[in-house]
């Protein structure tokens, strides 16, 4: 039993370094295709939805004009309303989707056959690590703006909800007070 236990070991460490920068290139590859799930999954969660909200709200806040009865709403709500805006517009101002999707595709498709190449011998050593560092350079800028960026439009969208009700009661509320 001890020794099936340790030939399995053995076979195993083997096979996970049977090319060089297995680990290297497993990992970048793990992390490129999070980071394109991380991506797909914030528009599958609405983040355009919610943008196009802000949008609204704020073409209307800018028909507001400035007066002393509305000043809270000036100095608290517009504020809150202006940063979340803002915040959003940057994420579709960076890139849009396609392109962040082409571009984490395209290095998972480079990763994936460098990986190949060397599992299969096609390349010496050198040449992965010349290969796998051009790749690193590449994506992983990348992969930590989006992995960022999705973190930071989903803590943004988790206030949404109440925020995009809370500025409509408000509007409902500017020329009524008595609603």
């Amino acid at each position: 039993m001890k020794k099936t236990w340790i030939l399995g070991l053995v076979a195993c460490l083997l096979s996970a370094c049977s090319y060089p920068y297995a680990e290297d290139l497993t990992r970048l590859e793990t992390d490129t295709d999070a980071a394109l799930a991380s991506l797909k999954g914030l528009y599958a969660e609405g983040i355009e939805a919610d943008y196009a909200d802000l949008e609204r709200h704020a073409s209307i806040a800018r028909t507001k004009r400035f007066d002393s009865v509305h000043e809270p709403y000036f100095r608290n709500e517009f504020e809150v309303l202006k940063y979340h805006y803002r915040q959003t517009s940057r994420w579709f101002e960076l890139q849009s989707y396609a392109e962040w999707e082409a571009q984490l595709t395209y290095g998972l498709e480079q990763i994936r056959a460098l990986k190949h190449d060397a599992e299969k011998g096609l390349l010496d050593e050198e040449a992965v690590r010349q290969a796998l560092e051009s790749e690193k350079n590449a994506l992983l800028p990348l992969v930590a703006e989006i992995e960022t960026s999705c973190a930071a439009m989903r803590e943004l969208m988790a206030q949404h909800d109440s925020l995009d009700n809370h500025w409509q009661m408000m509007w409902d509320r500017w020329e009524n007070p008595n609603l």
